[in-house]
C-alpha cells in the first residue's frame, strides 16, 4: 500500500491544482455566461465615467447577467470604440453578455419621457402635462415640489411665485428624476431665456413677465403680440384699467374667451376690470416671442384690441372706444355662429 499512498499523496495536490487551473481558465476566458436576449423588464443606471468593470456587478445583482467577466468580455471583444452610453435603460433578466452590453453602448435604448410644454399654460396645467408624460410622478409630487420655493431655483424678481417661470419648450425626463428636478429645469430654462434677453437689464423685469404673460394669453397671431404690448403699455400710460378677460378668468380659476356676468364683478386682483394696473403675478409661462414682444411692443396709439375671430386669430386694433364696441359686438357674432 505504501507506494499507492506515496502516489496519491503527489497526485493529490496536482489534481487539485489541475481542477483550479481549469476553473481559472474557463472563468477567465470561458465564465458563465446566459443565451438569448432575456426575459422580464430591469432598470439599469448607468452614470457618466460607468465601465464595463464598474458597471458588472450591478447587473449581476439584478439578474441581466450570469457573471461579471462575461460582461467584461463582452466589452473587451466589443467593435464600439464609445463606452457606455450615460442614462437610464430597460434591459432584461438572464441576458446573454454580448446582448446586454450592446444595448449599454446604444444611445436609441436610453429611456426617456417627452413632455411638450407649450407656450401660454398656467401651472397647474403644466404639472398635467408633466404627469401626463411621465407617469412615474403623480401630481401631487409635483405640486409638492412647487411649494419648495427655495430649491425651485426662481430668480429674485419672481417673488417665491412660480406662475410665469416654469418655460415653455420641450423636455426629455429620465426615468430617476424627480418632480423637483424636472421644475428646476424648467426654471433652469426660464434663466437662460432671461440671460439671452438680457431681462435683468430691465428696471422690473417682474412687470415685464407679468405683460409677457398677458399678451401671450390674449395674442392671436404670433405677429401681433408687439401690439398687444403696445396696447397694455399705452393703457397703463394713461391710467386706463386693462379689462382683460384672461386676467378675470385666470383669478376664478376657470377658462373661456369672454368673461360675463358675475365673473366682470369680482373681486379678484386679478379682475382688471375692476383694478388698475397690472394684475398681481403672471397668469400663464410665456414664450419667448411674447418676452420679446414685452420688451419691444411696436410704436403706436392703439388703446384697444380685440381678436374678432378665434378661429382665424384675426385681431383688430384701434384708438376708437366706438370701433372698439364694433369689434366686440363682431366678436361675439363669431362666437354665437361657432365660426
Amino acid at each position: 500500500m505504501a507506494p499507492w499512498i506515496a502516489a496519491l499523496v503527489i497526485l493529490t495536490p496536482i489534481a487539485v491544482g489541475g481542477y483550479y487551473a481549469y476553473s481559472f481558465y474557463q472563468s477567465k476566458y470561458h465564465p458563465a455566461d446566459f443565451t438569448g436576449a432575456g426575459y422580464g423588464s430591469v432598470m439599469v443606471e448607468v452614470n457618466s465615467g460607468d465601465t464595463a468593470t464598474s458597471l458588472a456587478p450591478e447587473l449581476l445583482n439584478n439578474g441581466v447577467i450570469a457573471s461579471d467577466r462575461a460582461f467584461v468580455l463582452a466589452a473587451e471583444h466589443s467593435t464600439n470604440t464609445q463606452g457606455l452610453v450615460p442614462g437610464t435603460f430597460r434591459m432584461h433578466k438572464h441576458m446573454q453578455a454580448t446582448l446586454a452590453y450592446a444595448m449599454l453602448v446604444n444611445p436609441a435604448n436610453v429611456v426617456e419621457f417627452t413632455a411638450r410644454i407649450p407656450e401660454g399654460l398656467r401651472a397647474t396645467d403644466i404639472i398635467a402635462r408633466l404627469a401626463a408624460a411621465d407617469p412615474h410622478i403623480s401630481p401631487s409630487a409635483y405640486q409638492q415640489a412647487l411649494k419648495n420655493l427655495s430649491a425651485l431655483g426662481l430668480p429674485p424678481y419672481a417673488h417665491g411665485k412660480p406662475e410665469g417661470y416654469l418655460y415653455p419648450d420641450t423636455y426629455q425626463i429620465q426615468p430617476n428624476a424627480s418632480a423637483l428636478s424636472v421644475l428646476q429645469q424648467m426654471v433652469q430654462s426660464f434663466n437662460l431665456e432671461a440671460g439671452a434677453v438680457n431681462l435683468t437689464q430691465n428696471a422690473h423685469p417682474d412687470q415685464v413677465i407679468i405683460v409677457a404673460s398677458l399678451v401671450q394669453a390674449e395674442g392671436g397671431s404670433v405677429s401681433d403680440y408687439p401690439k398687444i404690448a403696445r396696447v397694455i403699455y399705452n393703457r397703463l400710460a394713461q391710467g386706463m384699467r386693462l379689462q382683460l378677460d384672461s386676467t378675470v378668468l385666470y383669478g376664478l380659476n376657470t377658462y373661456g374667451i369672454l368673461a360675463r356676468g358675475t365673473q366682470l364683478q369680482s373681486d379678484s386682483p386679478y379682475n382688471t376690470y375692476k383694478f388698475k394696473g397690472l394684475p398681481p403675478g403672471p397668469i400663464d409661462s410665456p414664450g419667448a416671442a411674447a418676452i420679446q414682444a414685452a420688451l419691444n411692443p411696436a410704436a403706436g396709439n392703439w388703446l384697444y384690441f380685440v381678436t374678432v375671430d378665434p378661429k382665424t386669430k384675426l385681431t383688430k386694433f384701434t384708438s376708437s372706444y366706438t370701433q372698439f364696441l364694433e369689434f366686440e359686438q363682431e366678436l361675439r357674432h363669431n362666437t354665437t355662429t361657432g365660426r
